[in-house]
């Protein structure tokens, strides 16, 4: 189909005749602006594609036929992706932001907020398509060609594709000519990295099975087989720093095909006071639902804080905050093809009414990756250098996050260039960090710790015992490791209750009381930073006796009551209370402890030796001191007469009974 200008600079070039062809089209998702509404469009031009190539297309959009004075009501500005924001806001302004009428050419969606949002919608521009060629030079050159020959005309460069078609020849001519051009030589541009897929992805565990089953979801949406309301809408992402969060969001994006936009609290709190902070969360939000489908990720989601904690004279300012980006999310959630992922350190420092239903609902952690997976991601990360013995680095960086593991593999190659050579073994090993080995006696204190809660777990029988392990070194370049842990799976419901609150109180503390019980004292490890054990099991005390009805007194502290105009000087009861509650369970986990301490020995034991005790094995170790303790109990004492009184006389204790008697 023709074009609908009779501009004589359109209709005598084939390169500015096929772009206005995709021009058009784009039009075509605005009709009321295309037939002469108000307002302004940005379009955004294919990868690669320079906006001010487009200048003639609004020209002849906009003036043809139009009288001179009413040219001031309409315009059109070009944007470049290097374009500095102060340049792009002067730009728009100058150019769109006052007229009624408006195109901006755009090679970016990452806008200045400010132009963002004075934009009435965002349009992408299709590449010049086959039929766009074959139009184009059919009309400008009265040249023919085949579907196939467009095809391969456009599969080279376009500045050489366009100056090969000419008048009075053929596309096949033009093919010959663009073939017998020599390649350009590719160290002459620079490499451009592409973003990976989420399938090539390693060590990101159940993330990776949610992000593919997104993906699944989403084409099945864009088919028309599933309803949106069944697709899930918004993440949780949690993890130590270095996982690599924001490459799995930008990774998913492209597995999903979708557009992907990033920004974070820190950006928005950077733009100054309030207004202009709650201006550019609106702004970044609406991006998103203009590019739909597209992926937003939000990173440093705990900086938005939680409003039960808010105190002083900036808590005002904070819950204006939260409550403009649940706005925002509920808002983005009746928005069809928007999926949201929120990225964290700290998912317990988030307002709860951000992760109910229908907003970040979904929660998956993203752990260290293990030593298969470390192993996998070095080999990704070296791509085609292929280094024998690879497999040895995968003890040796235990603790090591995907961005330590790249700062060591970029390390390494940078050290092989320096000597002109291949990247061998010797390179990486060399950049790991010195890792501490966990050995001796704090070893010996870290196992008695750990099998410590997992005994007292499994006799409370709080949630599903999964296995408990010891590492084997540290990384003291990391500021978020653990030494060990043991694992329970609690179920999803279930009733919260004095009870439960005392026991899990108990299971915090029993690491504490191992220690003592068997070393006689305990480390400091226990009580270092707010996710430590004595940190939580206060925190849950104090919660049980100001918040759930469940201590000494009924009355509730919280928002909205008298309470929030005292300190904790005002209730001196509260410490004392807490504190018996906190010795009382300790008391709980020592006799617990006391009572099985050949199976916590035991346990100890194994972890020190092994680094880890499973579930299955733990019930092995209990079963088999439970039939030796039998065969004790059962087994006749022998008759040894005088031989007897010998043995006993070898203990020095039972000597010195008989001394005394004497």
């Amino acid at each position: 189909m023709p074009i609908g200008t009779t501009n004589a600079k359109i209709n005598s070039s084939v390169k500015h005749y096929a772009l206005y062809r995709t021009f058009e089209r784009a039009l075509e998702q605005c009709k009321y602006f295309k037939l002469g509404g108000p307002g302004i469009i940005a379009l955004v031009t294919p990868e690669g594609k320079a906006a001010g190539d487009y200048k003639a297309c609004a020209v002849a959009f906009f003036y043809e036929g139009l009288e001179r004075d009413d040219w001031d009501h309409v315009g059109f500005a070009c944007i470049a992706a290097t374009d500095k924001p102060q340049h792009v806001k002067d730009e728009f302004y100058e150019k769109c932001g006052k007229r009624q009428r408006a195109v901006l050419f755009t090679e970016t969606r990452s806008l200045p907020p400010i132009v963002t949002v004075a934009v009435d919608t965002f349009i992408d521009l299709q590449p010049i398509n086959e039929n766009d060629l074959r139009e184009a030079c059919a009309q400008v050159l009265k040249l023919r060609m085949s579907a196939k020959q467009a095809r391969q005309l456009l599969s080279f460069p376009p500045d050489l594709m366009f100056a090969a078609l000419r008048r009075n020849s053929t596309a096949a001519n033009a093919i010959f000519r663009l073939r017998s051009v020599p390649p350009s030589n590719p160290e002459a541009a620079p490499i451009e990295e592409q973003a990976p897929r989420l399938e090539d992805l390693h060590g990101y565990g159940a993330a990776k099975e949610w992000g593919l089953q997104l993906a699944k979801d989403l084409k099945a949406w864009r088919c028309g087989r599933l309803k949106w309301s069944e697709v899930d809408r918004g993440l949780l992402l949690a993890g130590p720093p270095g996982v690599g969060k924001t490459i799995f969001a930008r990774a998913l994006a492209k597995t999903c095909g979708v557009n992907f936009v990033a920004t974070s609290i820190g950006q928005w709190q950077a733009k100054g006071h309030l207004g202009d902070l709650l201006k550019a969360m609106r702004a970044d939000f609406a991006s998103a639902v203009d590019k739909a489908p597209s992926i937003l990720l939000i990173d440093e989601l705990d900086s938005i804080g939680d409003r039960s904690k808010f105190s002083g004279e900036y808590a005002p300012y904070s819950i204006q905050v939260v409550n403009a980006l649940l706005e925002a999310l509920d808002g983005s959630a009746k928005r069809d093809g928007l999926v949201i992922i929120g990225a964290t350190n700290f998912p317990e420092k988030i307002d709860p009414a951000i992760l109910r239903p229908g907003r970040l609902d979904r929660h998956v952690v993203i752990g260290l990756p293990n030593l298969v997976d470390r192993v996998a991601i070095i080999d990704q990360m070296l791509g085609e250098q292929a280094v024998e013995g690879i497999d040895k680095l995968g003890p040796p960086t235990e603790a090591m996050s995907g961005a330590d593991l790249d700062r060591m593999v970029r390390d390494a190659k940078k050290r092989a260039r320096r000597e002109n050579r291949p990247v061998i073994l010797g390179d990486l090993m060399s950049q790991l960090p010195e890792l501490l080995k966990i050995s001796g006696a704090y070893r010996h204190a870290i196992s008695i710790h750990e099998a410590g809660h997992a005994v007292v777990g499994r006799a409370l029988g709080l949630g599903v015992f999964l296995g408990v392990n010891v590492a084997s070194q540290i990384n003291p370049r990391l500021e978020v490791q653990s030494a060990g842990g043991a694992s329970f799976e609690f179920p999803v419901l279930e009733v919260r209750n004095e009870q439960r609150y005392r026991d899990e109180i108990c299971l915090r503390l029993a690491g504490i009381a191992a220690e003592r019980l068997i070393l006689g004292s305990h480390g400091d490890g226990c009580g270092v930073g707010p996710t430590s054990d004595l940190a939580i099991a206060t925190d849950l005390a104090v919660q049980m006796e100001t918040k759930s009805g469940m201590g000494a007194r009924l009355y509730q502290f919280g928002r909205g009551t008298a309470w929030d105009q005292f300190g904790p000087q005002s209730v001196p009861w509260l410490f004392d209370r807490v504190n018996e509650i906190l010795r009382a369970e300790m008391a709980r986990a020592n006799d617990i402890l006391a009572a099985t301490r050949a199976l916590l020995i035991a346990i100890a034991k194994e972890l020190e030796n092994k680094g880890s005790v499973t579930s299955e094995r733990f019930d092995e170790l209990r079963d088999e001191l439970a039939a030796e303790a039998f065969t004790l109990a059962i087994k006749p004492v022998p008759d040894v007469g005088v031989q007897k009184s010998n043995s006993l006389m070898t203990d020095p204790s039972v000597s010195r009974e008989k001394e005394a008697r004497r």
